[in-house]
């Protein structure tokens, strides 16, 4: 998806990112329990505090962090949208967080050499199979008939 207003401060030995980004279109998707679909609107919010990181090629160029390096309960990653399924065209409004990530990597691109940047990309693995990422998905299905109450 692309970053919408990407910020990467550095503050060493750490850092903290953060953004939110849209899809540039529809996203096929399927859900357990409900089939397949489309994902028709969507917004990512990250908001991420490293402890430590590597820069390898100096200020300026690629950040690369493990998930050991993020702050303990400092990851803020919510997704929220609206999936049609496909069999009905029934709306599902979703919104899903993640958790605590015990396993995993990333790498974050900043626009220039300063202390306070704009984040160009970002590549982020949260969990692993052997040790994925918590996941909380609220999804309900929109209903046409519910009635006011008086």
């Amino acid at each position: 998806m692309p970053i919408n207003d990407g910020l990467v401060k550095l503050q060493p030995p750490g850092m903290h990112y953060k953004f939110t980004a849209f899809p540039s279109g529809r996203v096929p998707a399927e859900f357990k329990g409900l089939g397949g679909g489309t994902i028709v609107e969507m917004k990512a919010e990250v908001e991420v505090d490293v402890k430590r990181y590597q820069q390898p090629k100096g200020p300026g160029t690629e950040i690369r962090f493990s998930a050991a390096d993020i702050n303990g309960d400092a990851a803020y990653v919510e997704f929220t949208g609206l999936f049609v399924r496909t069999s009905d065209n029934k709306p599902f409004p979703f919104r899903i967080l993640f958790g605590s990530v015990t396993d995993g990597s990333g790498s974050v691109l900043p626009s220039n050499a300063m202390a306070e940047a704009g984040l160009m990309s970002k590549s982020v693995t949260l969990g692993s199979l052997n040790q994925p990422a918590t996941v909380i998905t609220a999804m309900y299905e929109a209903e046409d008939d519910v009635r006011k109450s008086k």
